[in-house]
């Protein structure tokens, strides 16, 4: 089984496990992916940026190959980075393969409320309200 993630940018990065779980950060309980990341299939300092821009982490897409099935399902609004860090993380050992321990990138995207998300759409809904009354006011004024 693989699996791969999509940001909302585009970049797509293979991943070695993603966990779902609930957290409490920033005072709510919040829905988290943790997604594990093979250490050396990005830069420590990439993933920081790629994680950081909520604009590239508010639409999600994780595919999942397994044989000739593939899933895929979307994550919207996990904007906010609760941790990034490289940790060794034990495998365990497949009918092919013995148990080891590897060092992988660990970074918690955690998602918005939905009080959260109705807040910032009123918000965003008042800044064009504003943004409108100020071209009517500039162009009565002409």
């Amino acid at each position: 089984m693989s699996q791969q993630i999509i940001f909302a940018d585009g970049t797509a990065l293979d991943v070695a496990k993603i966990d779902g779980q609930s957290i409490y950060h920033q005072g709510a309980q919040r829905d988290s992916l943790e997604i594990q990341i093979t250490k050396g299939t990005i830069s420590f300092d990439d993933l920081d940026a790629l994680t950081t821009d909520s604009a590239k982490t508010d639409r999600l897409t994780i595919i999942t190959q397994d044989g000739d099935q593939q899933m895929q399902a979307v994550y919207d609004h996990y904007v906010i980075r609760s941790a990034l860090a490289l940790k060794s993380v034990a495998v365990p050992a497949t009918a092919d393969t013995p148990a080891v321990t590897e060092e992988r990138f660990c970074v918690t995207l955690a998602q918005l409320t939905y009080a959260e998300t109705q807040q910032a759409a009123q918000a965003a809904t008042i800044d064009a309200l504003g943004q409108q009354i100020v071209a009517l006011t500039l162009g009565g004024a002409m």
